[in-house]
């Protein structure tokens, strides 16, 4: 009975929560595309199939407590207007990055209809991440006619969420590392982050498994050695055969027998971290999701990350469809050395213990590469290296290489081994390599020149939106090469396994999840490449839904070990030579936050001189500005009114010349 009351007070503090949506009208922008029109909204994306009208909505999560799940949210409608003029909305339409928009553009049988959408809340959700339940939906507040071309927008509206007792939700134990890397995590995801600590899942103590293991064949451990004696120092390892989990656990197959020893590990030994090592075969899940008539097939390593029921709910020995009930949330950090050849695998080790021991000083350490190929011209990987650019700390050196009609930069090679520590390939890709668009060379970053890589002792953490690049049934795909190639390549990368997608003008799934691992590494600064990773998708898929996440989320895989450092967070990186040891400016979160009115942005400059303070939405476009001039040395304090922002998740960032900061503001009105 006790329980019952604790659990049903807790349900009425979660009833009691009140959203409130508002949005200033002159936020609402309108593009041309094909003859008709694309609605922007900050922070916004459409959550409707192909073919639907592209009517864009805002998305939110919160942290739940344990054993409940979001039944609804009930809207408020406190104020509505219609938009001035008649207007054609263009469907949503999402385009594989290596083929052509179609000449004629589907449209669903809405356009024949009435008003659309008939309800404004969608894609309500509940899932688990690490012992947490995460909630999310998506609040769409327009409504469109087709036959009249009106569209209604509500301009404030009071959004109250439904929670309800799951019989059926997972109630877990953990330790206490695995409960502090996930609250760490979803700081930055849920929008009630001072609720985490209260709806945490039971701490245990006394576990006595390793927090980081690496799986492989029983032949490979004398090369895995080194790796696993650094992990002993810095998180503790261990190494499992694959022979031992093929002996001792059960399963229809190899995939599923290592996902079972995983489940258990996470479940009962305290696992945060696991390294799969192994090509193509016996360790890798082929995703089968069907999506309309098409079924996808693409190595989905989240498989091993999400450990959430089968991946067959429904029992057609097809793996991560629609309907098998994936929650998509990673539970683990997993990465893959996709290798099982012993002289490639000693240049993955050997590469990665470098990294994190021997790694030269130096400017590389705080340089970027954006190179953005036109993608369906005039569209191209520019916006979202631009998105990522305000992303990076203004202290950084970037070098920026965009395509344009009249042709494209060439010297991405040069760069590279002069030394950068990230990289964002944005173009077309292929098994070989990621490519230009148009003008030769094509070759961005593929066989064609890879082999000109000398960057072994300064390697990049590459991301990419590219097609197939990330492949690995192939004999080896461009992300395998860059990862063993002794004399210069990568020391981690994240690349597709099937087609990238996008969504011309908007930005598609991929570029949203390439935008969002550039949101959680620099401005979260989730330092471990695995974690950074992991939360990027978990982040995407709480607050964005947009079409073809699912298959997303599946097909981007890590290559490289879950617990690596980056350069930029490890401790000691020392300056550049010749580089004067500058303080830069703090910026911290503002009072209050969550901000509903007029709040204060505390700051810290080092120095007096020019800075701007400016607030930035999700999708990296500037939302307002809170301060362009002189700021003055020493702590100071500035007002700034938010009640003109739509509620969502911003960052608030100052630049000066002698750096930059971030912090976060959650808009809650």
């Amino acid at each position: 009975m006790m329980l019952f009351l604790q659990v049903a007070m807790v349900l009425m503090s979660v009833q009691a929560t009140e959203l409130s949506f508002s949005i200033d009208p002159a936020a609402v922008e309108f593009t041309t595309f094909r003859g008709e029109e694309v609605l922007f909204i900050p922070g916004g994306a459409s959550p409707f199939v192909d073919g639907e009208p592209g009517l864009p909505g805002m998305g939110y999560s919160m942290v739940i407590p344990q054993g409940t799940y979001l039944e609804n949210v009930e809207v408020e409608v406190l104020s509505r207007m219609d938009l001035p003029g008649i207007h054609n909305i263009a469907p949503v339409l999402s385009v594989p990055l290596n083929q052509q928009i179609p000449v004629v553009i589907p449209h669903s049988s809405s356009y024949s209809r009435g008003a659309f959408p008939s309800v404004s809340i969608h894609d309500v959700n509940t899932g688990n991440k690490t012992g947490f339940r995460v909630a999310s939906f998506t609040y769409v507040p327009f409504t469109w006619d087709p036959a009249t071309g009106i569209i209604s927008l509500v301009t404030s509206a009071t959004l109250t969420p439904v929670v309800v007792p799951a019989t059926d939700a997972p109630e877990l134990a953990l330790s206490d590392l695995q409960v502090r890397t996930a609250i760490s995590a979803l700081e930055s995801v849920v929008q009630n982050p001072e609720m985490l600590e209260v709806f945490a899942p039971e701490i245990v103590s006394g576990v006595d498994g390793a927090p980081w293991v690496v799986i492989a064949d029983e032949a490979l451990q004398t090369i895995l050695q080194p790796l696993i004696d650094l992990r002993a120092t810095t998180h503790g390892s261990q190494f499992v055969t694959t022979q031992w989990i093929y002996d001792n656990f059960t399963g229809r197959d190899t995939q599923e027998k290592i996902r079972n020893y995983l489940i258990n590990a996470y479940e009962n030994q305290g696992l945060v971290y696991a390294l799969i090592v192994g090509d193509f075969g016996e360790t890798t899940r082929v995703s089968s999701l069907q999506i309309g008539s098409n079924i996808l097939n693409a190595t989905a390593d989240l498989y091993f990350a999400d450990l959430d029921g089968t991946w067959d709910g429904d029992n057609d020995n097809k793996f991560g469809e629609l309907s098998d009930g994936l929650d998509y949330y990673t539970d683990l950090y997993v990465g893959r050395y996709s290798t099982d050849v012993p002289s490639r695998l000693t240049v993955m080790v050997d590469r990665t213990v470098a990294y994190e021991t021997t790694a030269p000083s130096g400017d590389w350490q705080t340089s970027a590469l954006l190179a953005g190929a036109l993608l369906w011209p005039p569209y191209g990987g520019d916006k979202v290296c631009d998105s990522i650019s305000v992303r990076i700390p203004a202290s950084w050196t970037e070098y920026k290489l965009y395509e344009t009609a009249s042709g494209h930069p060439n010297n991405q090679i040069d760069i590279l081994n002069d030394g950068v520590s990230y990289c964002s390939p944005n173009g077309h890709g292929f098994y070989a390599g990621i490519y230009w668009y148009d003008h030769p060379p094509t070759d961005l970053i593929s066989s064609g020149n890879y082999t000109g890589l000398t960057n072994n002792a300064v390697p990049p953490v590459i991301h990419s939106i590219a097609c197939l690049a990330g492949n690995i049934q192939n004999v080896a795909s461009i992300a395998e090469r860059l990862m063993f190639r002794a004399q210069g390549g990568a020391v981690a990368v994240m690349f597709n396994s099937d087609n990238g997608w996008g969504s011309p003008p908007n930005f598609g799934a991929s570029e949203w999840l390439e935008l969002y691992f550039a949101e959680v590494l620099f401005v979260d600064e989730q330092y471990e490449i695995g974690v950074t990773h992991g939360i990027s998708k978990d982040e995407f898929k709480a607050n964005v839904s947009v079409s073809m996440q699912t298959w997303v989320l599946q097909e981007n895989n890590l290559l490289g070990d879950p617990a690596l450092q980056f350069i930029a967070g490890q401790m000691g990186i020392e300056e550049g030579e010749g580089s004067p040891s500058v303080a830069a400016p703090a910026i911290y979160a503002p009072s209050p936050n969550p901000v509903s009115g007029t709040c204060a942005v505390n700051f810290t400059m080092p120095a007096s001189g020019t800075a701007t303070i400016a607030v930035y939405d999700i999708s990296g476009r500037i939302a307002a500005t809170v301060h362009q001039g002189i700021l003055g040395a020493g702590q100071g304090s500035l007002s700034f009114d938010a009640s003109t922002l739509p509620s969502g998740c911003y960052s608030l960032v100052i630049n000066s010349e002698t750096g930059s900061a971030s912090t976060q503001m959650l808009v809650l009105r």
